[in-house]
């Protein structure tokens, strides 16, 4: 069979051979290249164009000459081959010379009087002036080789190039054929091709492309449309070759008659070439080369890849597994890695010696690599291929991720090798130069600079095995020949057209008297001046130097100048370098410039480096704000000499991504702290000093010294740094490709759902409803008012039915009539779809909280028909949009369901996933690049960037994934064959690629009638050659059962298993040794013991595998163990899915996937801000109620309930009452809350505030948007706890930011906190300097007015600036020693900035002038005072302290208890405001009195004097305190508390505001019971405002009262409250202002 195979792909490999040579005879015929140059060669002769220019005018005005720069002729002729040799002929007209001149046109406008049109003609500009090419020859020299050298890419698919370029024409467009100007197809360039034109009607492209444009393009692709361009279509068509037949000439033009304007128009015909843009004939593969990769037989992989698979001996496999083997599998990162393929992530932290993470291969693996680069590049095998069926000569040390990395990496040693062998070509060249120009003049003298390249240079650049090495040897190759590039390429030139020419070769060297490009560099000047000589006498040469640094210790003794260095510069004073200063400076530039490009220098420095580099972090000022810690690089944002080696995974890409954010700047150095004080640097220069203390030496010593530092410091350092970061930015942006695929891989190896078995028997359940899966997918939104999509699909993921249910959202106990009606009208559909489509399984998507309800829902319908028996309990399973939601809005899922709208094609993707999840995803590998639309990890965006290699390669590493599913899986080719929707995964078969995939698909449905009846016709129908065959074979499962009877071919039973047809005869012997057949009998028949063993597998067992293993290898079939018992197991199960069966989501998948969030932006610690959605309590049980105690509050003598602490029943008996009648709503036990993704959270009480909270309410109200932090997730429930502490929310204890880096520069964050609060206070708002004539103003500061205030007396006044801006005024005065109150100052009506408003404001009050607001607004507040200074009672008290006035008051109780003391004191706390303390029982009361331009205000009242407050006071100081919300449900207090009111307006805080007095109880939230002024009835039982009848505002503003009379004349202890408010005093603001 393998005969026939061979013969057969030979056979068709023959005729593709004779096919293609007939084409390009034809297209031979048509096209001669030398005929066309030797007809367009006057068109790039300089030396005729010239001449042109100064003898023919008529010449140089009308001919036309066209260059094409950068293309020599050896690349030309290759890119007119590739091309099909398009280039059109140029027409040379005979009425040449009759073209009119300028002159001619007007001498013919002057006679005529009439303005002429004229015809212009314009010369192309040459390439290149004559000038302009001496000057630049140098500079495009080293460009060009430089560019061979180094570039990568696009560039390194094609041979050596050579270093100049011959100018190439371009054809000239006729008149007769500009209406082909638009019809082109561009090159890979982006360059227009012509084309030629075909003899006849035949055409480049025939119809059976346009058929291939149908089976790609689908219908929007139909011939018929394009007969409009055939107009006249029963008419002949002619070209000129034609016509030049017809008339017996040449083609030529003389021979040539005119046209009649009669004759009719040619007809061009059209193809799909002429109508669709190149790039969706890339796109649609319908390209010449996409030609060519479909019938090549050669794996369409390896013919994609930028650099050609070529053949390799053992020599060259030897050097690239060696090679291979040190940069990819024994070479640490520079970063801490995790370099497995393992789908489980790494934990950095838990691993002592992260470096470990690198799992460093055995050496034994380089015979490994050996074998498995011969598989690739000799015989063309792909990594499945080999994987699969070469185990024995790859494993177990390398597996098909570590072949997959083999096969890229002998794509970086084939571009490594090429710009090894130009660098070495670049060397040889410059050496026969060298050698060449001094043996012509062995007599000149050399340069001080003169440096001969010798055989080490060239072995040391054949040694080099990184790039790095490959590019310090072009730098210094470039220090020292760079001005002789231009010679050496004039010199090669000469002597390739000599040899060419078979003159000998030219024994004289071009001369230096040709014009050279001058250098402006400071190495150049520093040569020019001589310094050379001087640069000698350091005493090291730059080799010898870089052999000490190598091998560390001086190698090279210093050969020391006896002369100083100053004495020895002055000899080299010259214009460039005027004093002996700037000549050292010089020759330090020179010497660090040659170290700094010696090879050995840079490699030992660079290795230095790498080892011991150090990272440095710090914020900018906009980095200091925005990364907090839910940023990313919150645990970096100071960090001080961190090792490089100890970065891990991503984290740089994040620095990165944050430093082009302008967030943090990042550097890497070295010895950044130096411990035991001397650095790197110190220990370099000691290789370059001599051990000697003379005066003359230690000079010379500080020269060289300085030269280290220049050429590490300012040259090697930053360049090595530089180096560092583009690796860790690799490294990271590998990491993270890897954590993509990961991600991808983890979808992929899910196996297809499987159905419960009782299910699957259930007989009267699948009849009718056809073979395979059924299952019903299902989107829904999260939004209410959009419908809900049902999507049913059969066993071949056809989407079958569907349904819209547009109320189904609703909810079924809605308190609308309505919405419960149209709830119901669609679950009533909802059964109905169920019983008539019976699915096997529900699946629902969506991101939304709201999937749980779908899911209660439908679980409920199953419920309620599964008793009945009318369905079976089908289960319902929840699967991510992350997927369904790419595809729904993919160009594909809108060809496939154009009318569908995307809800519903998301329904029907789901519904595939949950069926097969690798057809699904094969879906988006489409050419729109939809699987790079799916977010994988959260830096992807920094990778798939348009048009960057890390795109494209990020994209094929996902492909890669495909693959090794697919190839693993196997592909049924009947079911590709009958449905388009799983064609998708053909192109993942090894061998195969997209081309190959649909020209087998095509085959086969045009061929064969749309089957493969066995894996021979692969060759026979698809036309594939042997290697192809050799690949995909295998895994091209035929399913032999469907056969059956239908075909009279011989079905071969392996067809449908994994054993690929090289062993089929190791198979068939197997199962003839297993059953015990004959196999000498004539009946013996193998194919028959196949069939049998298949029905009894387990006789397989018994077989020695070992000692078959054993005859196949004496045989010569080398080592096949591993492959008898992969044979064994597939005849035991043929086809096995290895994949992993399906796992439905838990609780914490399940809790992130409906929430759309990661464990990054979700986690314990975290901070979140939330909305309070009410308060929740638990309510009292019965026993509780029978063991309650009411608690009766001495203060008020009402009563309280224990559980809900409401605390206005008057009487015993109504706490009772409300135990009884169940109004009570129990105790308070926390504050329920929802979080911007739709969660539910709950804060205890004990979390909502550092201090004792008995009610919620006292701190929080229903639609209060709060800052809390996560302390649970209980992903069960869908629920965290919460706690909004201050303590929690600051961290104090750092138990919730997380550990921050080891390395982490607490001293730089705090200086920087210093200096920021240091620059806050002085950049505060300055006072803008006023002009205003008045004896208080003054132009001075909050902290001068302070100062002044000290000497001046009670009640004197200051005006000064506000630093509220300059429409304000400040009014500072005196109350008391010690205590200021400033007064703010409003100004309207302001003619300018500096002068004073002509209407002045405090708070509502309006005045006149200054001397108003000192008359009437201070002063009556200063005798206010000055009263209650005099008073007997009073005590200054230090500003009013408590401990003071508090001592005071015990000392007088102690004396006579039976009194109650009272002391009155200016507060300094409050300025304008009087504390009173009292003692009444035991405990110390303290209350405000403010002072008002009225009088006195207390508890709501205003006094007109003191007395009139104190004996009022005396009346009533055990009345409620207005404030304490004594009797209200949300002014709860704890029994025995004390009611204290505190002076100012609340502030919503959390633990207290700054009206906030400490050591005081205060309840600011409580709705207060404030007696008011009028006519009521004494001990009346106040009424109480609940929080649903009084709106509470958090930051409401409670205006004073007005008094409704004289406070003198009224009593206002008996009055009943007529409206309900809380009254508070106003409180000055304690500010700088």
């Amino acid at each position: 069979m393998a005969d026939f195979v061979e013969s057969e792909a030979e056979e068709s490999e023959d005729e593709f051979k004779a096919t293609r040579t007939k084409d390009s005879s034809e297209e031979e015929d048509e096209e001669d290249p030398e005929a066309i140059q030797e007809e367009l060669k006057d068109l790039i002769n300089d030396d005729e164009e010239e001449g042109e220019e100064e003898d023919d005018s008529d010449g140089s005005d009308n001919d036309e000459e066209e260059v094409d720069d950068g293309v020599a002729g050896e690349q030309k002729t290759r890119s007119e081959s590739e091309s099909g040799g398009d280039v059109k002929k140029k027409r040379h007209h005979s009425d040449i010379d009759d073209r009119l001149e300028d002159e001619d046109y007007d001498l013919l406008e002057e006679n005529l009087g009439i303005k002429i049109k004229r015809q212009k003609y314009h010369r192309v500009r040459k390439l290149s002036d004559e000038d302009e090419e001496d000057e630049n020859d140098e500079s495009h020299g080293r460009q060009e080789i430089e560019r061979q050298l180094f570039e990568g890419g696009a560039d390194e698919g094609s041979d050596d190039e050579p270093m100049t370029a011959e100018p190439q024409p371009i054809t000239e467009i006729s008149e007769s054929e500009e209406s082909d100007v638009n019809d082109f197809i561009v090159d890979d360039d982006g360059q227009p091709i012509s084309k030629w034109r075909k003899k006849g009607k035949t055409s480049r492209h025939t119809d059976s492309a346009i058929a291939e444009a149908q089976d790609i393009f689908g219908a929007d692709f139909k011939f018929d449309d394009f007969q409009q361009y055939d107009e006249d279509g029963d008419e002949d068509e002619y070209d000129d070759e034609e016509e030049d037949e017809e008339l017996g000439g040449d083609g030529t033009e003389e021979e040539r008659p005119a046209r009649s304007k009669k004759q009719k128009k040619l007809r061009k015909h059209r193809t799909i070439f002429d109508v669709y843009e190149p790039v969706e004939l890339e796109k649609g593969h319908l390209t010449d080369f996409d030609s060519e990769v479909r019938t090549n037989d050669m794996p369409e992989r390896f013919q994609l890849r930028s650099i050609d698979v070529s053949n390799a001996d053992e020599s060259e496999l030897g050097d690239e597994s060696v090679w291979i083997y040190n940069q990819e599998f024994s070479k640490f990162p520079l970063s801490t890695q995790d370099m497995s393929y393992s789908c489980e992530q790494t934990n950095f932290d838990s691993d002592p010696n992260p470096r470990t993470i690198f799992k460093r291969k055995d050496p034994g693996t380089v015979q490994k690599i050996k074998a498995a680069l011969s598989f690739m590049r000799n015989q063309h095998l792909e990594a499945p291929f080999i994987a699969f069926y070469r185990k024995e000569c790859v494993e177990p040390e390398l597996d098909i991720n570590d072949l997959w990395k083999l096969w890229a990496s002998d794509e970086k040693w084939a571009r490594f090798k090429k710009h090894r062998e130009k660098l070495k070509t670049l060397f040889r060249n410059m050496r026969a130069y060298q050698q060449d120009e001094v043996c012509t003049n062995p007599d000149k003298p050399l340069d001080d600079n003169h440096r001969t390249l010798d055989d080490a240079d060239i072995i040391r650049v054949s040694s080099s095995q990184t790039t790095e090495e490959l590019q310090d040897c072009y730098k210094h190759f470039l220090l020292y020949y760079s001005k002789h590039i231009t010679n050496m390429v004039l010199y090669l030139k000469n002597k390739a057209a000599q040899r060419e020419e078979g003159e000998p070769a030219p024994t004289t060297a071009p001369s230096n008297d040709l014009k050279q490009a001058s250098r402006r560099d400071m190495y150049t000047l520093c040569v020019n001046a001589g310094l050379c000589g001087f640069a000698k006498q350091f005493g090291l040469t730059p080799a010898q130097f870089g052999e000490n640094v190598r091998d560390n210790y001086q190698r090279h003794e210093v050969d020391q100048c006896q002369v100083e260095p100053d004495d020895l510069a002055r000899d080299y004073i010259s214009v460039q370098f005027p004093t002996g200063e700037a000549v050292l400076q010089g020759v330090r530039y020179m010497v660090g410039m040659q170290i700094a490009c010696d090879p050995n220098v840079r490699q030992c420095i660079r290795q230095t480096f790498n080892e011991r580099a150090l990272i440095s972090i710090k914020p900018t000022l906009k980095g200091k704000k925005a990364i907090d810690e839910n940023h990313p690089c919150f645990a970096m944002k100071y960090v001080k000499g961190k090792p490089v080696n100890q970065l891990r995974g991503e984290q740089f890409l994040y620095l990165t991504r944050a430093e082009d954010e302008g967030l943090l700047t990042t550097s890497i150095d070295i010895d950044v702290d130096l411990t035991y004080g001397h650095s790197y640097i110190d220990d370099v220069k000691q290789l370059y000093h001599r051990d000697e203390f003379s005066h003359l030496v230690q000079e010379w010593n500080t020269q060289r010294s300085l030269a280290i530092d220049y050429a590490l410091k300012k040259l090697l350092y930053p360049q090595i740094a530089k180096e560092i970061q583009q690796k860790l930015i690799s490294e990271a942006k590998e990491c993270v490709m890897r954590k993509c695929c990961r991600t991808l891989h983890n979808w992929l190896k899910v196996a297809p759902y499987q159905i419960d078995e009782e299910l699957d028997r259930d007989d009267d359940y699948n009849e009718d409803q056809g073979s395979g899966i059924r299952i019903l997918g299902i989107s829904s939104s999260s939004d209410f008012n959009e419908p809900l999509y049902c999507a049913m699909i059969n066993g071949k993921g056809d989407a079958t039915d569907f349904l819209r249910l547009s109320h189904f959202l609703r909810r079924i106990d809605s308190f609308k009539e309505r919405d419960r009606e149209l709830k119901l009208e669609d679950v009533e559909k909802l059964k109905k779809f169920l019983l008539n489509k019976r699915p096997h399984v529900i699946v629902l998507t969506g991101a939304a909280l709201s999937v749980t309800n779908i899911q209660r829902d439908i679980k409920s319908i199953i419920d309620q028909l599964e008793p009945e028996g009318q369905l079976p309990k089908i289960p319902i399973e929840l699967m991510g949009d992350d997927i369904s939601n790419v595809y729904k809005d993919s160009k594909k899922a809108e060809a496939d369901f154009r009318q569908y709208p995307p809800k519903l094609r998301e329904a029907i993707s789901v519904a595939r996933r949950l069926q097969d999840p690798l057809l699904e995803l094969s879906q988006l590998c489409s050419n729109d690049e939809d699987l790079l639309c799916i977010k994988y990890h959260p830096l992807q965006d920094m990778i798939t960037k348009a048009d960057t290699p890390e795109r494209e390669k990020l994209l094929r590493n996902m492909h890669i994934e495909f693959i090794n599913r697919v190839n693993e899986v196997g592909v049924d080719i009947h079911r590709i064959i009958d449905s388009p929707y799983t064609q998708h995964v053909l192109q993942f078969v090894c061998g195969l690629g997209p081309r190959k995939a649909a020209w087998v698909v095509k085959m086969l449905k045009s061929g064969n009638s749309g089957r493969l009846e066995n894996r021979t016709q692969l060759v026979t129908v698809c036309k594939m050659g042997p290697k192809v065959f050799v690949n995909c074979a295998g895994f091209v499962k035929i399913d032999t059962t469907s056969l059956g009877d239908s075909t009279d071919t011989h079905i071969e039973v392996l067809d449908g298993s994994r054993v690929h047809p090289e062993t089929y005869e190791w198979a068939r012997k197997m199962a003839v040794d297993a059953l015990e057949y004959d196999e000498t009998s004539e009946d013996a028949n193998p194919s028959q013991a196949l069939e049998d063993i298949l029905d009894s597998p387990d006789r397989l067992r018994d077989l020695d595998l070992d000692a078959f293993a054993e005859e196949l290898e004496r045989q010569g079939y080398g080592n096949k163990g591993i492959t008898l018992y992969d044979i064994r197991a597939e005849l035991t199960q043929r086809y096995h899915d290895l994949r992993e069966p399906y796992r439905p989501m838990g609780p914490e998948e399940k809790f992130y996937s409906l929430t759309r969030e990661t464990h990054d932006t979700l986690c314990v610690g975290k901070l979140v801000t939330c909305v309070v959605v009410g308060i929740a309590r638990r309510r009292p049980t019965p026993e509780q109620l029978d063991q309650a105690t009411p608690v009766r509050i001495d203060e008020t003598s009402q009563w309280q309930c224990p559980f809900c602490l409401q605390s206005d029943f008057s009487e015993l008996s109504d706490v009772w009452s409300h135990f009884d009648s169940k109004f009570c709503p129990g105790q308070a036990v926390g504050v329920r809350a929802r979080l911007d993704n739709d969660l539910s959270g709950f804060i205890a009480t004990r979390n909502i505030s550092d201090k004792d909270v008995s009610n919620p309410e006292e701190r929080v109200k229903v639609g209060m948007t709060i800052h809390c932090r996560i302390l649970k997730i209980d992903f069960e429930r869908l629920q965290c706890e919460l706690t909004c502490k201050s303590s929690d929310l600051s961290d104090v204890k750092e138990q919730f930011t997380g550990i921050k880096d080891i390395y982490y520069d607490k001293e730089a964050e705090d200086e920087d906190n210093t200096e920021e609060k240091k620059k806050q206070n002085q950049h505060r708002a300055a006072y803008i300097k006023r002009v205003i004539v008045h004896p208080s103003f003054r132009n001075i500061t909050y902290k001068d007015a302070e100062k002044q205030m000290e000497a001046m007396d009670r009640g004197e006044v200051i005006i000064r600036p506000s630093s509220k801006g300059s429409d304000h005024l400040t009014v500072t005065w005196k109350v008391e020693e010690g205590v200021l109150q400033h007064i703010d100052v409003k100004e309207d009506n302001k003619e300018n900035a500096f002068s004073l408003g002509s209407s002045l404001w405090i708070g509502s009050e309006e005045f006149e002038d200054l001397d108003e607001i000192i008359a009437r607004y201070i002063q009556p507040m200063a005798s206010y005072v000055r009263d209650i200074s005099q008073f007997k009672n009073y005590v200054a008290a230090d500003g009013g302290k408590r401990e003071i006035l508090e001592e005071r008051v015990r000392m007088d109780k102690s004396r006579a208890p039976s009194k109650i003391p009272y002391y009155v004191s200016m507060s300094r706390e409050f300025p304008g405001k009087a504390i009173i303390a009292y003692l009444p029982r035991k405990s110390m009361k303290y209350e405000f009195i403010t002072v008002t331009v009225d009088g006195y205000r207390f508890r709501g009242h205003t006094f007109a004097s003191l007395n009139s407050l104190l004996k009022w006071f005396k009346e009533h100081f055990r009345d409620p305190i207005p404030g304490s919300g004594g009797g209200s449900v949300r002014g709860r207090i704890t029994p025995g508390s004390t009611l204290i009111n505190t002076p100012g307006s609340v502030i919503a805080t959390h633990d207290g505001g700054p009206d906030y007095t400490p050591g005081l109880q205060r309840t600011p939230y409580a709705a207060v019971n404030t007696p008011m002024y009028g006519a009521s009835v004494s001990q009346q039982t106040p009424m109480i405002l609940t929080a649903y009848q009084q709106p509470y505002n958090q930051f409401q503003a409670f205006p004073t009262p007005q008094p409704m009379g004289t406070p003198a004349m009224m009593t206002p202890a008996m009055q009943t409250p007529s409206s309900f408010a809380v009254y508070q005093t106003p409180q000055y603001q304690q500010q700088q202002q």
